[in-house]
């Protein structure tokens, strides 16, 4: 239900639903469910898909567009973010992050060109400053105001989150039930049923300063575990909150 109402307010109709998950269905057979050590064929994805060989054939050859702008840009804003409040040179001495000067050294261009691959330090700039993260003080400097970036009123971009975001929790539902012990990724959730509705403005503040406190901790201890060259792999842990609403548990029931 979610995943429809995220659909149908963003304008997409079922028939352009429908083309993309025909697509995803085809990709997906190619990719994972290649007969043991032989080539993935047309007409076995068809039996796998249910699609016909012809549009199969059309849609295999079809390019999916793989420039993922928004969630590259997500990720090098997270990335400069998270170099400001961890990286020594950056902190003042008690250990928050400092205001930078906009160029030289230990500056927020330095910074920028540190940690945002090759995004240009006055697109970063316009990006921190709409989305509320940073200002310029009187002196010139630029501060950080918020550890959490949110992208402030870009659709495109927020959905990309969405669908990175949901995408990586399905991925590890996906992985659990067939790896071995050893091998298991961590998934839990606290949940209480019985929540007095008066109680949640203070339990969101709650968990908003545990959850970022959180997320600090693990972003600076996976910085400290990089890679020195590209044989890196991409992890992430997420902390979400969800609330109920009544009318979506009268649909679940």
């Amino acid at each position: 239900m979610a995943i429809i109402r995220i659909l149908l307010r963003n304008g997409m109709s079922y028939g352009e639903f429908d083309q993309i998950a025909r697509k995803c269905f085809v990709d997906v057979a190619f990719r994972d469910f290649s007969p043991e050590k032989k080539k993935q064929t047309v007409s076995n994805v068809a039996i796998l898909t249910g699609l016909n060989r012809k549009e199969v054939k059309k849609l295999h050859e079809l390019d999916a567009d793989q420039g993922d702008v928004g969630g590259k840009q997500y990720n090098r804003v997270v990335r400069v973010i998270g170099g400001w409040i961890n990286d020594p040179r950056f902190l003042r001495k008690d250990g928050n992050p400092s205001d930078l000067d906009y160029e030289g050294e230990r500056s927020f261009s330095e910074l920028v060109k540190q940690y945002s691959g090759d995004m240009p330090v006055a697109a970063m700039q316009k990006v921190l400053t709409s989305s509320g993260n940073i200002k310029f003080t009187g002196d010139n400097k630029v501060r950080l105001l918020s550890h959490a970036y949110l992208p402030s009123d870009d659709p495109v971009e927020k959905l990309t989150i969405l669908g990175s975001d949901t995408s990586q929790l399905i991925e590890t539902i996906d992985f659990n039930p067939t790896a071995a012990e050893e091998e298991l990724r961590f998934q839990r959730k606290a949940s209480n049923p019985q929540v007095d509705p008066e109680s949640i403005p203070e339990i969101k503040l709650f968990l908003q300063r545990k959850g970022q406190a959180f997320l600090e901790e693990v972003d600076l201890y996976l910085t400290q575990h990089e890679s020195s060259d590209d044989s890196g792999v991409e992890l992430s842990v997420s902390v979400f909150y969800h609330e109920s609403e009544d009318e979506n548990q009268e649909d679940e029931k």
